[in-house]
């Protein structure tokens, strides 16, 4: 790269949606340094059929296939991390971010491997439709996966269900739409690569349909199959290259898309950008300076001073929500439960003042990760998360977040409130009317002078009347 060129990198403050770019992500591989690249790897495998002998060619054929796969999922893996940072074309990719890719192929073949694994041992266990259950759960997890897999370039994050499951939370609906895309992607790959392989072996399947290949005294089948190759040698060594440079193909898309929904999401996700990817605004570029330099740090692999970095600029801007949870995802990215699950206990008030409960959520979820008895020290605080979570649908995470709180916080003003919202929820949208009906009860019983006592009666009154005009029906 010339480096009295500055980069050309996504000049948007808000990135256009994935879904509004898919006829580019099409266009992506056509470029020269990428396609010519794909010719090579799709190349290799294809050259067994000029092998002498048939041993020969079924060595150079998973021998070439093993090195094309590696050298195309080391490429997407860089064209997926360059992206997801706003580098949206190769030229403009940094030359550093090739180091520490060489094992990410091995990481991403474990990644499949496993998840296939799962799969199987469930079908084994439990029979066919638990394994459909567990595929279609697999299947929902694994972009996801790989997600986590590219920006943390770690296998065991890429195998946390957990952190996967953060990601989609993250994302919200548009993950959903991802998922479509990604199936469509792959579903046209299949069939177009099937149609390829179909092609180069319609002709040895006819004959031997017809019967026009038989053995000679003292062939050996390999041998046999040595002959019918040789007899369409061009035909198949043409139709081996085509499919493997589609399925290569249509792979780069789905690398390139996933490391544009990175780039999409990188505000919620946390995800630093170089300053030039910001809009290239010296201005704009000397006030995120904290934020570039801990990119910087990140790719380099220097996480504790990165993390050192955040920490002070959190504490001179502690009102500032960007250097709060920049600071908050850096330590759960790093794993410092020490410090991540302390400073939550300021950065979720600090959220839910700013009206910005879904991220507070995140957060929370974050520590819940890490530490899954994690609880918010100011109970005032825990229940307007639970209260921000009912809002947002979010109905099991605020019983959760309410579960033993008298017994945690005895005698606190707040219990009959936790008491009646606890009850809402288990009467409208778990319909567990007689648990609810015992909650309410218990309002009345133990605190009648508070509000609560009498919404708590008009419910039992409702739930009293529901009862009455079921028991005739």
């Amino acid at each position: 790269m010339n480096a009295q060129t500055p980069p050309r990198l996504s000049q948007t403050a808000d990135p256009t949606p994935f879904w509004e770019r898919i006829p580019r992500f099409f266009l992506f591989p056509l470029q020269p340094a990428i396609l010519g690249h794909l010719f090579l790897a799709a190349a290799l495998p294809a050259l067994c059929f000029l092998a002498p002998g048939a041993i020969s060619g079924l060595l150079l054929f998973f021998g070439g296939s093993l090195w094309a796969w590696f050298s195309v999922l080391r490429q997407g893996s860089r064209i997926a991390i360059e992206t997801s940072r706003g580098r949206l074309l190769p030229a403009d990719y940094d030359d550093n971010t090739r180091e520490g890719l060489g094992l990410l192929p091995f990481s991403i073949f474990a990644l499949f491997f496993v998840s296939g694994l799962a799969v199987g041992l469930i079908q084994g266990m439990f029979g066919n439709t638990p394994a459909m259950a567990m595929n279609f759960v697999v299947s929902l997890l694994l972009p996801a996966a790989l997600m986590v897999l590219l920006h943390s370039r770690s296998l065991l994050a890429g195998l946390n269900p957990w952190r996967a499951a953060t990601l989609i939370g993250s994302i919200g609906k548009p993950y959903l739409l991802l998922c479509v895309f990604l199936f469509c992607l792959s579903s046209a790959q299949m069939f177009l690569t099937w149609q390829l392989y179909a092609f180069g072996l319609k002709p040895i399947i006819a004959d031997l349909m017809a019967g026009n290949i038989v053995p000679e005294s003292g062939q050996t089948p390999i041998d046999l199959i040595g002959e019918l190759f040789a007899r369409q040698r061009m035909r198949m060594s043409s139709a081996l290259f085509c499919a493997n440079l589609a399925a290569m193909f249509f792979t780069m898309i789905g690398f390139n898309m996933l490391g544009y929904v990175l780039y999409q999401y990188h505000r919620i996700l946390g995800i630093p950008l170089p300053p030039t990817a910001r809009g290239g605004n010296p201005a704009t570029a000397a006030e995120d300076g904290p934020a570039a330099q801990i990119a910087e740090l990140i790719a380099a692999g220097e996480m504790s001073r990165a993390i050192d970095i955040a920490y002070e600029e959190q504490r001179v801007h502690h009102e500032d929500v960007t250097a709060q949870e920049r600071y908050h995802k850096l330590l759960h990215l790093a794993g410092r439960k020490d410090r991540l699950l302390p400073h939550a206990n300021r950065l979720i008030p600090l959220l839910l003042q700013r009206q910005m409960a879904s991220r507070a959520i995140a957060a929370w979820r974050r520590c819940h990760e890490l530490d899954a008895d994690f609880r918010l020290h100011e109970p005032g605080v825990e229940l307007a998360l639970a209260e921000a979570a009912h809002k947002l649908r979010e109905n099991q995470l605020a019983l959760d977040l309410m579960r033993a709180f008298d017994k945690r916080h005895p005698r606190h003003p707040l219990i009959p409130e936790v008491y009646f919202l606890s009850a809402r929820i288990l009467c409208e949208e778990f319909r567990q009317d007689a648990m609810a009906e015992k909650i309410f009860s218990a309002i009345a019983t133990r605190y009648p002078q508070h509000p609560c006592a009498e919404k708590a009666a008009e419910y039992r009154r409702t739930l009293a009347r529901l009862r009455g005009a079921a028991s005739p029906a």
